[in-house]
């Protein structure tokens, strides 16, 4: 029988449902079990806060401590573990030691906020202890590799022989970083243990990756615009990574990478249910919705950077060099749309100013205008089989249309399974709500301020 490999998401840590819920789960069988932790979100966030403002003012050891302590007895109830206490200390002087020297470097930077993931696990393991079950932790011990890409790591190998050796157990591993060939602590990105996860279950070829509750569920639009929307039940790889790069989506979008080609599916389960439901099913099975659309997703998490001219569709090269500077500045394109007359950079939001100057300083002669749009949203209308099924495109244009929505951009064909609106940041939430109502029944008209629109009797 293969690994079972189990992502439990942070934010669920301190619930005493969910770590029950988590423990009648783990009771199911006496597979060897590997459960990547993920850091809670006020943790994740204090860390990375107190490194920012660090060359601000000198830390104070004893507030450092007791703050840190906090995160522990809030959701235990009871005083900080030795294991917790030793890393607290070692967190504080890492701290420290940064605020004397003025300066660190991205590898400490990534040393640094791993403690995020490693204090959440202890964390973790007091509540388990608390309701009778106690368990192993496998940080660097299971030699997780990976490339010296600091804050955005690309995992190598795994030491399957010492984990072939380890006893049928449950094992927890600090989420999101891994070791490189230098021995110093990389991280994979910011919440980046589904990636950590599905890499391990690739690697130990496990049946599935189970994602033990996501901070926000795979719902078929943003439940604070529209009100109770389904969950999605069905998505491809392909479908969930376009939704991960959207506001209202929490999974990480190179979680897919390592199973595609394996054919291993994702499973979301629901932490408040025992031994645990099955929400969302992800693989490379292309299930093609009813209504088409399975999600109306969106962000605002962008700026549009648009270069004009007659002659940008004749002149060679103007897309790779922009491309090229803006890779070269650690910018990235979220997505361009093309035209003879224009080229249009999606970009994320407090990026733009910077790619403007970039941009300016390159002298094309073709361009005739740059300027950069702010203040605007991005819609994505997700959904494999858009060219395959006429009058899509047509219902996604009249919906907004006829609501009077001004389209500053669109773009879909590119790919099969996504369509792309950029309106006016006033405009997102009725756009999500009108493209929505005209796919999904039961939706309540739209009016300003996200009011509904309810019948008056006669």
């Amino acid at each position: 029988m293969s690994d079972r490999i189990i992502r439990f998401g942070g934010s669920y840590i301190g619930y005493i449902e969910s770590v029950s819920s988590l423990t009648d789960y783990l009771q199911k069988d006496t597979t060897r079990t590997i459960v990547v932790v993920s850091a809670i979100p006020e943790l994740l966030e204090w860390i990375e806060q107190n490194l920012e403002q660090i060359f601000q003012a000198q830390p104070a050891p004893e507030k450092l401590n007791v703050k840190i302590d906090l995160f522990f007895t809030d959701r235990v109830e009871e005083k900080p573990t030795t294991n917790y206490g030793n890393l607290s200390e070692q967190l504080v002087n890492l701290l420290k030691g940064i605020a004397l020297i003025g300066d660190y470097s991205p590898a400490l930077k990534d040393q640094v906020i791993s403690f995020a993931e490693k204090l959440s696990v202890e964390i973790l393991l007091a509540q388990l202890k608390r309701i009778g079950r106690e368990f192993s932790v496998l940080p660097e011990e299971i030699g997780l590799k990976a490339t010296a890409d600091f804050g955005n790591a690309t995992f190598i190998s795994v030491d399957t022989e010492f984990i072939s050796l380890l006893p049928e157990s449950v094992y927890f591993v600090p989420g999101t970083y891994g070791i490189t060939e230098n021995s110093k602590v990389v991280r994979a990105g910011k919440t980046a243990a589904d990636y950590t996860a599905a890499f391990l279950a690739a690697y130990l070829q496990a049946e599935k990756l189970e994602l033990w509750g996501l901070d926000l569920d795979f719902y078929k639009a943003d439940p604070a615009i529209v009100q109770n929307p389904p969950l999605i039940e069905r998505l491809t790889y392909s479908e969930a990574s376009e939704l991960a790069y959207f506001d209202h989506y929490s999974f990480h979008p190179r979680t897919v990478e390592p199973l595609e080609h394996k054919h291993i599916p994702i499973q979301v389960l629901n932490t408040l249910t025992k031994p645990g439901k099955v929400d969302t099913v992800i693989n490379t099975e292309t299930f093609v919705d009813d209504k088409i659309v399975k999600s109306v997703a969106c962000s605002d998490d962008i700026s549009l950077l648009k270069l004009d001219g007659p002659g940008v569709g004749l002149k060679p090269g103007i897309l790779a060099r922009v491309t090229t500077a803006l890779n070269d500045a650690g910018i990235n394109i979220k997505s361009v749309i093309t035209s003879q007359i224009s080229i249009n950079l999606i970009l994320e939001q407090n990026k733009g100013d910077k790619a403007l100057k970039i941009i300016q300083k390159l002298g094309f002669t073709a361009v005739k205008e740059i300027h950069l749009i702010k203040d605007v949203s991005l819609i994505g209308v997700i959904g494999h089989g858009m060219q395959q099924n006429y009058g899509v495109s047509a219902k996604i244009f009249t919906a907004v249309a006829q609501n009077k929505i001004n389209v500053v951009l669109s773009g879909s064909g590119a790919s099969d399974l996504v369509s792309y609106l950029v309106v006016k940041s006033d405009d997102k939430e009725k756009s999500v709500l009108e493209i929505y109502n005209a796919f999904f029944s039961g939706a309540p008209p739209y009016l300003p301020g996200g009011e509904e629109l309810v019948p008056q009797g006669n």
